[in-house]
């Protein structure tokens, strides 16, 4: 009989330490995730402050546009954009951000490219007139703010 305890007892005292050693390295992996967790905060509180920045850019030029209008009913607003040597550069400066944004919240919060595509299609602006930019940069600020509620949610 007290064979079969200490047998039972080997048993136990293996299973303990079988769960101990489970144990720490679920604490080991969680230290780890955590730690992995911190340092990509730090890139995605940047890429947030860059949505920011362009949401705030292409809200302005659109509302610029539509107070011009406002200010001149006359105003035609199938005017070309490649015609304003100043919009153009700022069209492409926006864009140029808003690429750079997607390059980066991709890799930042590892998320494959097909994957990525669906949760944030690429918009291809549309700028040859002044209307067809302020209606994409309207589609592109829907996708900035989604891109925001994104980051806020990994931090």
């Amino acid at each position: 009989m007290s064979k079969n305890r200490h047998l039972e007892k080997e048993k136990l005292e293996a299973e303990i330490a079988r769960s101990l050693s489970v144990v720490k390295m679920k604490e080991a992996h969680k230290q780890i995730e955590d730690i992995e967790k911190l340092r990509k905060q730090a890139s995605i509180r940047s890429i947030s402050e860059r949505v920011s920045l362009c949401h705030g850019t292409c809200t302005g030029f659109a509302n610029a546009v539509i107070e011009a209008k406002k200010a001149d009913p006359s105003l035609r607003s199938d005017v070309k954009i490649e015609d304003d040597a100043h919009s153009r550069r700022f069209i492409n400066s926006v864009m140029t951000l808003y690429e750079s944004i997607r390059f980066d919240l991709q890799k930042t919060l590892d998320i494959k490219k097909e994957d990525f595509e669906k949760l944030f299609p690429e918009i291809i602006l549309d700028s040859s007139t002044y209307d067809s930019t302020t209606t994409d940069l309207a589609c592109l600020n829907i996708q900035l703010a989604d891109m925001k509620a994104y980051c806020l949610r990994s931090l």
